[in-house]
């Protein structure tokens, strides 16, 4: 496989963009901090998502300014050789320790509630044949499996909204975090570092869509879908629990499920369960080809494959590792946590500063 094997188009690239952000942003380990002061986290979704705009806006008008085809060629026009290889090497590794934090938080749910008496080391091979299999398979597959699987998707997750709503209750909203709006600002930018993956693996396979004008464009539609999406999960969560209950849950979506125990509603949640492990997994593979194709356009290695092969087993070992719970993994795991927001702003940013300092070219 080569580097420019196939294309693909609106509905399919929308459709794994937004996968991406969803999963990025609702399958992340719980930060008791976000809720310390109040329940308002689809208030931070919401500013979260309107700062992720901005930023993408930001990154692509830099790009088209310079004329850069992909991410790739934007970050090495922008900051020269040397550094814009620095900042594309960040990029890989924002985008393997993205890829890795989902699988995180789905080896604890299969563990907890479906494999009880399972290793994690045995659940989390389940995920490795498929992540090897479809980053490796390239853009065209990926992007018409996202397509396909779309609106079954969409389903799992307004499911979460509509079983539990007879057990909404709008004073769990409550006390807003109004005294400390910084709390509220810190959350967004985490947030907004968690729907990045997704914004900057659309831009390095740029030209696998037909241009960077195309990327903005679909770019667009997937944040304003996915992160509607995200904003009312967020909503509908804040109306089901307390925010003290909420530092204390790893996983409050899939709680909403198990809210209403009665009838179908018994085994629905494993289904579910299920449905948004194959978008995850999307999603992740997504961002694992993103990442190969980027160093091997730093590199300039031939093929995507080989790459694709060996960060998909990096992703997948950070994955096992972190979930060993071992003092030294959670130690490194929390300020990984802590400072991802660095890797995903700064190199983006540092270029887009750099473009906007120099001559304007023809726009791609």
């Amino acid at each position: 496989m080569k580097l420019n094997e196939g294309r693909i188009g609106r509905q399919e690239a929308t459709s794994l963009a937004a996968m991406g952000v969803v999963a990025s942003t609702v399958f992340y380990p719980n930060a008791a901090e976000g809720y310390r002061y109040g329940n308002a986290s689809y208030v931070a979704a919401l500013l979260a998502f309107s700062m992720l705009f901005l930023l993408f806006f930001i990154t692509v008008r830099a790009m088209r300014r310079r004329g850069a085809a992909h991410l790739g060629a934007f970050l090495n026009d922008a900051l020269g050789g040397l550094f814009g290889r620095v900042a594309a090497l960040a990029v890989i590794l924002f985008l393997v320790i993205s890829a890795a934090i989902p699988l995180i938080q789905f080896q604890w749910l299969l563990k907890r509630f479906v494999f009880p008496d399972n290793l994690v080391a045995t659940i989390c091979l389940y995920f490795l044949p498929p992540m090897l299999l479809l980053a490796c398979m390239g853009l065209e597959t990926l992007g018409r499996t996202a397509r396909i699987l779309f609106w079954l998707l969409a389903i799992s997750f307004v499911l979460p909204m509509v079983i539990p709503a007879a057990s909404y209750e709008t004073y769990h909203l409550f006390p807003l975090p109004l005294e400390n709006p910084l709390a509220i600002v810190q959350s967004a930018v985490r947030m907004t570092a968690q729907g990045m993956p997704a914004m900057l693996a659309l831009l390095i396979y740029a030209d696998g869509v037909q241009g960077v004008r195309n990327a903005e464009k679909y770019g667009r539609i997937a944040l304003l879908g996915g992160g509607l999406l995200v904003v009312l999960l967020q909503l509908c969560i804040s109306l089901s629990f307390s925010y003290s209950d909420l530092q204390e849950i790893v996983s409050p979506l899939y709680r909403l499920l198990m809210l209403q125990r009665s009838g179908i509603n018994m085994r629905i949640d494993k289904l579910v369960l299920f449905l948004w492990i194959i978008m995850g997994l999307l999603a992740v593979s997504g961002y694992l080809y993103a990442a190969a194709l980027l160093l091997c356009r730093t590199t300039g290695i031939g093929d995507v494959r080989p790459p694709a092969l060996s960060i998909s087993a990096a992703a997948a070992t950070l994955a096992l590792l972190v979930s060993q719970n071992a003092e030294w993994t959670a130690t490194a795991a929390s300020a990984v946590r802590n400072n991802l927001y660095l890797l995903a702003l700064v190199p983006p940013l540092l270029a887009a500063v750099a473009a906007y300092l120099r001559k304007e070219r023809l726009a791609a």
